[in-house]
């Protein structure tokens, strides 16, 4: 289970006693490095990411396009976090993958994580979403672009982006092809982040998040469109620590 979980997780610093480790998932076609300036912004806090496949040190690996497959698959790597207090972050897709994994590990029976962060992702029970995952391949890149989750520059590189699409296109998928299934709500506090200017998400779609804990929903607005973490990168962190800190971070 260790070889599997460094496959699938990765830390950017060893931290002394930390006083919880902060698993962060990415938005569609993002990868670790997403995360990777993080840690130098807290010292309370181990952060690590998920690393899926179809992307950086997994590029040759199929990314898995089925949300139900993804998350059985991360209860087992991940398993090995749960004897310690650890939180999650997820942003856009990752927040989507954050909160079903949540769900799955209550399902197996195991330690939940003591705060679930979504940022860019209205609640699961509230999606409707365009289907972008099926589209030709230029009307894609289009879409891409508009949604700002493609640089314009990088429509000079065909072969870095054709390089990319099968990855977008699965992660696309994983989001637009979800059903959320109702459940009882968790017993995990929840901290919504929103960027003021993001047209993916919306004010009702974001509140509906307080119905998926029973153990509190806070929302935070931030200046910026769908990616304003890259903006506030140590205001995010900080929010975060401040919250996990006044938790107790602890069971």
């Amino acid at each position: 289970m260790a070889d599997m979980g460094t496959r699938w997780l990765t830390s950017f610093a060893d931290v002394a006693e930390p006083t919880c480790e902060l698993v962060c998932f990415p938005h569609a076609g993002g990868g670790t490095s997403v995360f990777q300036g993080w840690q130098r912004h807290t010292d309370a806090l181990r952060v690590s990411a998920v690393r899926l496949p179809g992307r950086e040190s997994r590029l040759r690996e199929p990314a898995i396009a089925d949300l139900d497959e993804l998350v059985a698959v991360l209860v087992t790597a991940l398993a090995r976090l749960t004897d310690r207090p650890y939180a999650f972050y997820g942003h856009s897709m990752g927040a989507l993958v954050a909160y079903e994994l949540t769900r799955a590990l209550r399902a197996a029976g195991l330690p939940l994580p003591v705060g679930l962060f979504v940022a860019g992702m209205d609640a699961p029970q509230r999606l409707d979403l365009d289907r972008a995952h099926d589209l030709p391949r230029d009307e894609l890149v289009a879409w891409l672009v508009g949604v700002n989750g493609l640089d314009p520059e990088v429509l000079e590189y065909p072969a870095l982006i054709d390089l990319m699409l099968p990855t977008i296109r699965a992660d696309l998928a994983v989001v637009e092809d979800y059903t959320h299934r109702p459940q009882p709500p968790l017993p995990v506090p929840l901290h919504v982040l929103r960027g003021r200017d993001d047209v993916q998400v919306s004010v009702e779609g974001s509140g509906g998040w307080a119905e998926l804990t029973s153990a509190g929903c806070a929302v935070t607005d931030l200046d910026g469109d769908h990616f304003f973490v890259q903006r506030h990168e140590r205001l995010v962190v900080s929010l975060i620590e401040a919250d996990l800190v006044k938790e107790g971070a602890g069971r």
